[in-house]
């Protein structure tokens, strides 16, 4: 048994290790990591080494995903559905490796992880800055969202995934969180919320920007040096998005486009009226009435896990969203709670409910001995939050990669409430 559980605990840490090259090696190498530490919890569990239910929180996801199951069964008559709600369960067990094998890091394996994800990271950084200066990164992807030779998306290593900001805004930022100490996050955050703005994905900054005003807030700091971090964030990354021409289409142009109607030379304040049809007609806006709409056909259950993509054809025409540049229809409504309300109605958003509130009744109230370790929970705890926000467009909640970097977030959170654990490396 000894042998067997010292090859496990090796390769448990090498997944670990190299997950955030899975990550823009494709959802495809993410999902097989996921699913081995599925196998590898499930082991650890015989041998009483993971008690997996042992966290209030990881009970009420797991309740979670029995009601989705259960509405999948005997609400949305398709097998392969079935089959993709059943194995919304290796989430759980993915974090539960995660805070084992985080648990159990020896000293030299933590060095390992501090400077590979380091070197990870600044990696992703530099192929994001070389792409946006020669339109091509170092292994010949070109960036996204390109017209009349202007791009507005830059993804370096993912390819053709436009999810470049989303690995700074959780996997780096977390990972950050977790490998450093106080004195230097401010520097290392400020870089990724340059990084973000880079990219000019606009859902992960919002994320960062909860992430960043609440490290301010809660950071061991005195006030005046908290307000000088907040003014020099505030004038780094104006002058970021000023200077970076796709930023300013990304972020200037949009927010004049949402503020103002006519064109350049004759513009107006739109009325309330004018901004909502805009925001209406917008893709999100079409997403969201489709949403709307199934929601409203099946308020208490919702149609099933991942009926949105099979059922929105059908509701695009009744809420007359399948004509114009912008169709209804789509993979995910890319809204948090309208996923769920949609799919899974309100028993299901009830239940999502519950785990969020008490998520952030933790977060507020659990008390640490040590104040530097308390932030690190309390910071973990915002990020994974900060994937149900609901005003902001949001991925699928559970597809591949998407899910796998929630849960990765959420290992590290059930880690981080361990109270007498150090995480100092």
């Amino acid at each position: 048994m000894v042998v067997k559980l010292d090859l496990i605990n090796r390769l448990n840490f090498l997944v670990l290790l190299i997950f955030p090259v899975l990550l823009f090696l494709g959802k495809n190498l993410v999902n097989i990591g996921v699913i081995y530490f599925t196998l590898s919890c499930i082991i650890l569990i015989y041998y009483k080494k993971i008690n997996l239910f042992s966290k209030t929180e990881n009970i009420l996801f797991g309740v979670f995903f029995a009601y989705i199951l259960i509405n999948s069964l005997f609400n949305y008559n398709n097998f392969e559905n079935v089959l993709k709600s059943i194995a919304l369960f290796r989430f759980i067990f993915f974090s539960a490796v995660i805070v084992y094998v985080l648990k159990n890091l020896s000293l030299n394996n933590k060095r390992i992880i501090k400077y590979f994800y380091s070197f990870i990271i600044f990696f992703v950084f530099i192929d994001i800055i070389y792409q946006y200066t020669f339109n091509i990164n170092l292994f010949g992807y070109e960036p996204g969202m390109c017209e009349n030779g202007s791009c507005l998306r830059y993804q370096g290593v993912f390819g053709k995934e436009l999810i470049a900001g989303s690995f700074f805004a959780y996997f780096a930022l977390v990972a950050i969180l977790f490998i450093f100490h106080e004195n230097i996050l401010n520097y290392l955050f400020l870089i990724l919320g340059v990084a973000i703005i880079i990219t000019g994905d606009r859902s992960p900054f919002i994320t960062y920007a909860i992430f960043w005003l609440s490290y301010i807030f809660i950071s061991n700091q005195n006030y005046k040096k908290k307000l000088f971090l907040l003014l020099s964030s505030l004038v780094i990354f104006f002058l970021t998005i000023n200077f970076l021409s796709s930023s300013q289409k990304r972020y200037i142009d949009f927010a004049k486009d949402l503020k103002y109607s006519g064109n350049e030379n004759s513009r107006s304040f739109k009325n309330i009226n004018n901004f909502f049809n805009d925001v209406k007609d917008s893709p999100w806006g079409k997403h969201y009435q489709v949403a709307w709409a199934m929601f409203l056909d099946k308020p208490f259950t919702g149609h099933g896990y991942n009926s949105f993509q099979t059922l929105c054809s059908k509701y695009e025409i009744i809420t007359n969203t399948n004509t114009g540049s912008f169709r209804g229809c789509s993979s995910h409504p890319h809204n948090a709670f309208l996923e769920i309300l949609s799919e899974q109605g309100l028993f299901g958003f009830i239940i999502l409910n519950v785990i969020i509130l008490y998520i952030l009744k933790k977060i507020l109230t659990l008390k640490f001995k040590d104040k530097n370790f308390r932030n690190k929970f309390f910071l973990t705890g915002v990020l994974f939050l900060c994937f149900y926000f609901p005003l902001k467009p949001t991925g699928s909640l559970f597809s591949f990669w998407l899910g796998s970097v929630t849960f990765f977030v959420y290992g590290f959170y059930l880690f981080f409430s361990e109270k007498n654990k150090s995480v100092y490396l």
